[in-house]
């Protein structure tokens, strides 16, 4: 997050003589980054980057307070005034006190709410120092209240809000979680379907704020307004974040919200509030102080042994240095016997959890620059390869065996989603789909891949497509399972060269590939060609006809092959150790064998006999062709395959061929009833 500071302001709480590109130089090298300084008029401006888990430093005095201690470290004399009004009394002003009601749902969506009244407020213009800050950090002025509200925020790091006390119904206000269906109107009058589950604030009967990013426009101060609550608050985080996202409505507010704020810094953020409305309307304290703290702040040592310390810089720090650093930062810190014992101070429990991150803010204070300089031992990580990089194999074998790669949308409508099988209650729905054709994240690729033929079986008759991409399943409440798939559509094919460019592609992966029946119920696949395919005995994907319900449905002239193999399933899977065998300088003898098979014979099967009976002589064995015809018999099909015969002493002579050729009839007699053709 970028955050503007305007040198000025920060040198109101950071007093030290030095030029304002030294503080920058200095600051850089160990905390928020300053990307550039700019003048601007008779200001100076610092463009600084923080880092999300730094919220602490996301404000005036936040920044000035690191600054600091950066300085300090240096040898550079650095003070630091707090802002006016911190510790002002909060006693009410006047005998007859206003009421205001607070109940919190839950505790966990608002772990602290403060609230105060102010009455005699007098709504005017904000002083020109308030006005010229604000417009420096690029926040639009707009009353006394409101640039309060917005001041405070921007100084503190503490979003806080103001309501007209006189506009909230009952004088009762509610704080739970927003339910389905419900809206409310924002100060920028925008209405706004709120998301289940958004914290929200009722009174009597309606929404007054979407906490932690926008309040309502019901309860906006005005000129007319009298009296205000002032309220500082901490909210989930989580919570806030889902409801940003969700309406794709982020605020200075919730950029600080979701990241967190100091709840020990609640109070001090209101007295300050409250001391400068009273500088500038005019205002009298009207009630009491509303405190909703239910778990209190209990801070909790990290601890860190020297000798670990000492191991990650490179080098031994003197005790009293750490200690010192530290202390600067805000820490109470002790060491006894080689253990550093350090409590973080309440604006920086949410980043300071583990002795890695005491090593890191001694290191960065104390300078990077200073720490040794010394080559790294040890042996060099290999690191795993990444599916990224296997599945770019993978597509280039896909390219060389003659397929093209398509890429296409992973949302599909309805009307495709019930084509697959899928429930939709099993599938990932979008909250805001731009159309009903856009409407789910897509289970399965083989429907978008058929749609891409259907649109183009005019233009070719041997379309090969094929697509990597994730998949997306619903899982519960937790984010959807994405699994990265494989995908293969071929248009006027069939099985065998499809089973093919699969095995030819797992066989260049190194993965060696079984392929069994599918007897399952398929939505995708026809049901009576149908296969699974296992690896090392793992399921890793399907292939088969493209089911008719789905090729009628686009239109598809052609019988379709298609397949999928679960990647994700695949990589996670040993792969074979390749072996290198010396190639035979004799050369082999190649024949064709043709057989009648029954029709419900897989063709597995009978390659599996041919390789009993033959081996070793057999080297390889091809599928030609499969024919069915009412010529060769009902119910039957006629297979040829080619057979390799090779030795590595010889060639092999006719009469070896002749033998191993009447072996492998006889064998097929014997299994199937074949009849041989030749």
């Amino acid at each position: 997050m970028n955050l503007i500071i305007p040198v000025n302001w920060l040198r109101e709480y950071l007093k030290t003589q030095i030029n304002n590109n030294t503080i920058a130089d200095y600051v850089s090298r160990s905390g928020p980054s300053i990307e550039k300084v700019t003048k601007i008029k008779k200001d100076y401006i610092f463009d600084t980057e923080i880092t999300s888990n730094r919220p602490d430093t996301m404000s005036i005095w936040g920044f000035a307070r690191e600054t600091q201690a950066i300085l300090t470290e240096n040898g550079i004399k650095t003070g630091l005034i707090n802002p006016t009004g911190l510790n002002l009394s909060l006693e009410p002003d006047i005998s007859k006190k206003l009421v205001l009601k607070v109940v919190i749902k839950n505790n966990n969506l608002c772990p602290r709410f403060t609230a105060i009244i102010l009455d005699n407020i007098v709504i005017r213009s904000s002083p020109a120092f308030i006005k010229k800050n604000l417009e420096l950090c690029g926040i639009r002025p707009i009353n006394n209240i409101v640039d309060i509200t917005n001041y405070i925020m921007l100084e503190l790091g503490q979003p806080m809000h103001a309501f007209d006390w006189d506009k909230i119904i009952d004088h009762k206000m509610i704080l739970r979680k927003s339910q389905k269906g419900e809206k409310i109107k924002t100060l920028d009058g925008q209405i706004r379907k709120l998301p289940v589950g958004s914290i929200v604030i009722e009174d009597k009967n309606r929404l007054i704020d979407l906490c932690g990013i926008m309040g309502g426009a019901n309860t906006q101060i005005n000129k007319r307004t009298k009296r205000v609550i002032l309220f500082v608050q901490a909210y989930n985080s989580k919570s806030i974040r889902r409801t940003t996202q969700a309406l794709a409505f982020r605020t200075e507010a919730a950029s600080r919200f979701e990241k967190g704020v100091d709840l020990e810094g609640i109070l001090p953020a209101l007295s300050r509030a409250v001391y400068m409305a009273k500088k500038t309307a005019d205002a009298k304290i009207a009630s009491e102080v509303i405190d909703i703290y239910p778990a209190k702040y209990q801070p909790k040592p990290v601890k860190l042994k020297i000798t670990t310390l000492n191991r990650y810089l490179g080098f031994e720090i003197s005790w009293t240095k750490i200690v010192d650093i530290l202390r600067t930062l805000g820490f109470k810190a002790e060491i006894q016997n080689q253990i550093l014992s350090a409590i973080p101070p309440s604006w920086r429990i949410g980043d300071i959890t583990d002795d890695v991150d005491l090593i890191e803010e001694i290191a960065r204070i104390y300078g990077y620059q200073k720490l040794p300089e010394k080559l790294p031992y040890g042996h060099i990580p290999v690191p795993n390869e990444s599916n990224l990089g296997k599945a770019i194999e993978l597509k280039k074998i896909l390219k060389y065996l003659g397929l093209t790669e398509v890429i296409s949308y992973s949302i599909i409508s309805k009307e495709l989603l019930q084509l697959t099988g899928r429930r939709t209650a099993e599938t990932v729905e979008l909250a805001n789909p731009l159309t009903s054709e856009w409407q789910y994240m897509r289970p399965t690729l083989i429907i978008s891949l058929a749609q891409i033929i259907a649109e183009n079986q005019n233009l070719r008759d041997n379309i090969k497509i094929f697509e990597v991409a994730n998949t997306y399943i619903k899982n519960g409440n937790d984010l959807p399972r994405q699994d990265l798939m494989l995908t293969l559509a071929l248009y006027n094919s069939d099985f065998y060269q499809i089973k093919e460019i699969l095995d030819n592609s797992l066989k260049t992966l190194n993965y060696q590939s079984k392929w069994q029946l599918s007897n399952a119920p398929n939505k995708l696949i026809d049901n009576n060609q149908a296969a699974v395919i296992k690896v090392n005995e793992k399921t890793v994907g399907q292939a088969g006809i493209l089911h008719s319900n789905i090729a009628d449905f686009f239109a598809i002239k052609t019988k379709t092959c298609v397949a999928e193999i679960n990647l994700s399933t695949l990589y996670s899977l040993p792969s074979k150790i390749r072996n290198y065998k010396a190639v035979s300088k004799y050369p082999p003898v190649i024949e064709d064998i043709s057989a009648i098979f029954a029709d419900t014979i897989p063709i597995g099967k009978i390659v599996a006999n041919i390789k009993k009976a033959a081996m070793p002589l057999v080297k390889k064995i091809e599928i030609i062709d499969v024919f069915v015809n009412e010529k060769i018999g009902k119910d039957k099909k006629s297979v040829t395959l080619r057979l390799t015969y090779q030795r590595f002493d010889r060639t092999p002579t006719q009469k070896e061929v002749t033998l191993v050729l009447e072996k492998i009839s006889a064998q097929l007699t014997k299994t199937f009833h074949a009849q041989i053709r030749g």
